[in-house]
């Protein structure tokens, strides 16, 4: 058993993310507007970054985080935004900003990758979860508020598994709903069986 923190290290931690080939354990210190890094085998403390602020590198309450293709991508909360970050934290992009319009966030809440390096965001206020390129640009949104099949009522976390599965956790609606990401070789098998069938 491994016990990360000693008493008055953290604020009040929110989210994990874990680098595999360095053993690094990502901590978002939502409180502190830091993220703090750890070996994830012996526990011991490595190094930090970020502060309080807009500016590339900085964060105004962190929350969820993943770490992917060697990438740490970091929800910042009350900057409506996601920011991508090498495994030192030297900012890399950012995606989202405040506002309503297609591309923006109003409460982002989680953040993963799928195999073709697609971002999906969830937020919580707009009851969906946004899915951008690898150059930031929007491709489309899944969801909207309600209670159906593919509606979202608060929705708080996200995941993607190796198979391209995403997981939603759907908050106020009891439940975790689970999508399937179809790559471009699987959208063009689908094309073929449908072609043969014709």
């Amino acid at each position: 058993v491994l016990a990360i923190g000693q008493t008055g290290e953290f604020y009040s931690p929110s989210g994990l993310a874990l680098d595999d080939r360095t053993g690094h354990l990502y901590v978002a210190d939502t409180g502190r507007h830091k993220v703090r890094v750890y070996d994830s085998r012996t526990g011991a403390f490595a190094f930090e970054f970020g502060q309080r602020g807009s500016g590339e590198g900085d964060f105004n309450f962190p929350t969820h985080l993943t770490f992917k293709r060697g990438r740490l991508y970091v929800t910042d909360t009350m900057n409506f935004r996601v920011q991508v970050l090498r495994p030192d934290g030297d900012f890399i992009r950012q995606y989202g900003s405040m506002g309503a319009n297609f591309g923006q966030l109003a409460r982002p809440k989680g953040v993963d990758v799928d195999s073709d390096g697609h971002v999906y965001v969830i937020d919580a206020a707009f009851g969906n979860f946004q899915i951008f390129n690898g150059a930031g640009e929007l491709l489309l949104f899944v969801g909207r508020t309600g209670a159906s099949t593919g509606e979202f009522w608060l929705p708080a976390g996200l995941h993607i598994d190796e198979q391209d599965r995403i997981y939603v956790v759907d908050q106020y609606n009891r439940r975790v709903q689970v999508f399937q990401y179809l790559g471009d070789t699987e959208v063009a098998k689908a094309d073929a069986r449908a072609t043969t069938n014709r």
